[in-house]
């Protein structure tokens, strides 16, 4: 390497093709170029300046400080300015230099003023390759320019800042670059004092310097970062949100955090440095959980209940893993959570899992004892009833008969009532819908209650604006009316008005139920249809009678048919109004029939049938027995069923009447002896009991029974079903 002149226009003078300075200062750097770029212009040559931005700002001022100007020496003089950074993008291709590129760009602008002489060049496209970290790329550039300058005449000043080589691993680098030039030194006012050593080795060694330099500001910065990232982990663990904790392989606590002591109560002392278990509450869970550790397994989120510095008990969950060295356990990290609330809900939850179930329970146990009430309460209503129809038909009718009339109906109405609440709320109820006109089911309804509003002397109104097509159950929607019907009357004293109006239009039928009667309080209005709810009435208004589930069914059998009912009234003493919407029919097809097809006619004694009755219980299997008689039909009468198979032969009965609840052997299982013993013989079997659950009618169903009759059974609907000759499904035959 040829020794090295301080100044870059001498090396240009003295032929010097390519040379390099190392800089720390941008100024001091520019205070160099821009002389040696106006030596080339003063002399008429040419000058090209690839530098940054700012770089070509400050050495335009520095050249127009020298003698007035680049133009001043030779009016022919030529400046080509270029962005470095521009520049380098024209023909780098994925970061490194394309030979074709550069030469059709920086070699083409060289050639195109090779003519004029001399020409400076300055570049600092290098520098910036190293500033990206793009060595080996820099380096190749260095090689193209040479290769450049081999076949053109210029003289190239290149620039690299110090700091581009900054610690030992890029001495190498550094050697590189400075063998790619014919000199390489210090700016001037940057280069150390005289000295008999060549001057490459004072630049490598002031490379070393700043280099050891940098790398211990380098390991100070590291110390101090890792000095602080120590503080921030302590201070991390020690003021965790979560309870953290060290134990020692023999369970000895090593250490504890300010959460861990805050959640137990206990200090430093009282807890670091004693045995882990002497703070479980459950020796078993904090062996189990030692033993997983010592065996390298991984705890987490293991439930347990510590012991508090006060006494009490902390329910907590515990994740845990070990620290081994050559496979021994060192200690432990610990993380304790509290679980409190976890515990409290998951006790929360178990206590009304255990409600419900007990809820559950305590509603079988109502359907049973609904189902066996409704039992023993049909049995004894039933030849009450049919003893009523006998007198009267024998002509024993009087006022008291009336009386007793209205008081069974009352009766049997409260008992269906009562549960049908309950088979709506199970789901267990089932609609039978068909296409109807409202307007029959409102007469039907009409002329149930019509006993009761004749005898509270009640002035009644009709307004029905038939036809009223509807899709719906004929048994439940007569129920529906029915009901509010009585319900209009009980609360409505003696001589009071009541109106009944229904009409439709496009989408919807419309019943009103309007009365002048008590009225509902406004606090009272939305539990009108809640069950058992009874606010209406006072002490003077007990003898209305009801249970308060009259409205309560309504409500639900109203939603069953899609649609929905409302209750208004001004106040007290000022009447109430029950408006029922139910979704009107508009398929023509299903328009509703002509007459009522949901109940069965009178009863038709055209043809004489032979009819078995079978039933426990004396009276009413008596006095129904003496009715068919009445009518014309051969009966027997047996109170056991296998008397009854006995004589089964001998009578060939046309229908069978047969409790469900006998002695010996059960109605069904009596129906399937008859169909058996009869043997295609054909024989209608009705099932007369005081059960009406849908599980019920089921079973009768299966059994071969074409009809499932509940207790107690109107004559009329009795002898309508017998004087039918094809057999029906299995129906809701209440008495209504």
């Amino acid at each position: 390497m040829a020794e090295l002149d301080p100044s870059p226009l001498s090396l240009a003078t003295h032929g010097s093709s390519h040379f390099v300075r190392f800089y720390k200062d941008d100024s001091l750097l520019l205070d160099e170029v821009a002389p040696f770029v106006h030596a080339a212009l003063a002399a008429g040559g040419a000058s090209i300046v690839i530098a940054t931005a700012d770089h070509l700002v400050a050495l335009r001022r520095r050249l127009d400080r020298l003698q007035g100007g680049p133009g001043a020496s030779d009016p022919g003089a030529r400046l080509v300015t270029r962005d470095a950074d521009q520049t380098l993008s024209s023909f780098m291709v994925d970061d490194w230099p394309d030979d074709r590129l550069f030469d059709a760009t920086v070699g083409q602008l060289v050639r195109d003023i090779a003519a004029e002489s001399p020409i400076h060049a300055f570049g600092e496209m290098v520098a910036l390759l190293c500033e990206r970290g793009r060595y080996a790329a820099a380096v190749r550039l260095e090689e193209l320019w040479n290769e450049l300058a081999r076949r053109n005449r210029f003289t190239l000043f290149c620039a690299y800042p110090w700091s581009q080589f900054p610690n030992a691993a890029m001495a190498d680098t550094f050697r590189h670059v400075c063998a790619l030039h014919d000199h390489a030194a210090h700016c001037a006012a940057e280069a150390p004092p005289p000295s008999s050593n060549p001057e490459q080795r004072l630049l490598e060694l002031e490379q070393q310097a700043l280099s050891l330099s940098a790398e211990i500001a380098r390991r100070r910065a590291a110390e101090t970062a890792l000095a602080q990232r120590e503080r921030e982990l302590a201070d991390f663990v020690e003021n965790a949100a979560e309870g953290i904790h060290q134990v020692g392989a023999d369970g000895t606590i090593l250490w504890a955090n300010q959460a861990e002591l805050r959640l137990l109560g206990y200090r430093w002392e009282e807890y670091v440095g004693h045995h882990i278990a002497d703070f479980h509450a459950d020796a078993p869970v904090i062996e189990a959980i030692l033993t997983r550790l010592k065996a390298g397994d991984t705890v987490r989120d293991m439930p347990a209940r510590l012991r508090c510095k006060d006494g009490g008990i902390k329910h907590v969950l515990i994740s845990s893993n070990g620290h081994f060295e050559d496979g021994v356990l060192r200690y432990t990290r610990c993380f304790t959570r509290d679980a409190t609330e976890r515990h409290q809900r998951d006790e929360a939850q178990a206590q009304r899992e255990a409600l419900m179930a007990e809820l559950a329970a305590s509603s079988r146990a109502k359907d049973e004892f609904l189902a066996m009430l409704g039992h023993e309460l049909r049995n004894p209503l039933s030849p009450i009833l049919t003893a009523l129809e006998v007198i009267r038909r024998q002509g024993g009718h009087s006022v008291a008969h009336d009386i007793i009339g209205r008081q069974l109906t009352h009766l049997i109405r409260l008992v269906d009532d009562l549960l049908d609440v309950s088979r709506v709320n199970t789901g267990s109820i089932v609609l039978k819908t068909e296409a109807l006109d409202l307007a029959q089911v409102i007469d039907k309804a009409v002329e149930m209650v019509a006993p009761l509003l004749d005898n509270r002397q009640h002035r009644f109104s009709l307004d029905v604006r038939a036809p009223l097509p509807v899709r719906g159950d004929h048994v439940r929607l007569v129920q529906i009316v029915a009901n509010l019907l009585t319900n209009a009357a009980r609360y409505t004293p003696p001589g009071g008005d009541i109106r009944l109006a229904a009409s439709g239009d496009g989408e919807h039928v419309t019943v009103s139920v309007v009365d002048n009667g008590i009225g509902i309080a406004a606090d009272a209005l939305p539990h009108v249809f809640d069950l058992f709810y009874q606010d209406r009435r006072t002490n003077t208004d007990r003898s209305a009678g009801g249970l308060g589930v009259g409205l309560a069914l309504v409500n639900n059998l109203v939603g069953l048919h899609g649609g929905g009912i409302e209750a208004h009234s001004a106040g007290p003493g000022q009447g109430s109004e029950f408006h029922v919407r139910l979704p009107r029919l508009k398929q023509a097809g299903d328009a509703a029939p002509g007459g009522d097809t949901a109940q069965p006619g009178a009863a038709s004694v055209a043809q004489r049938k032979r009819i078995l009755l079978v039933d426990d219980n004396l009276d009413a299997v008596s006095l129904m027995a003496d009715l068919l008689e009445l009518h014309g039909h051969e009966v027997q009468v047996f109170n056991e069923p296998l008397a009854a198979l006995a004589h089964l032969d001998r009578f060939l009965p046309q229908i069978a009447v047969l409790d469900i609840g006998l002695p010996t052997m059960s109605g069904y299982a009596l129906a399937g002896h008859i169909r058996q013993r009869l043997n295609g013989r054909g024989c209608r079997l009705f099932a007369l009991t005081g059960y009406g659950q849908a599980i019920d009618r089921e079973r009768a169903s299966a059994a071969g029974f074409e009809q499932h009759l509940v207790k107690p059974v109107r004559v009329e609907h009795i002898l309508g079903l017998i004087a039918g000759d094809a057999p029906g499904a299995i129906a809701d035959s209440r008495s209504s």
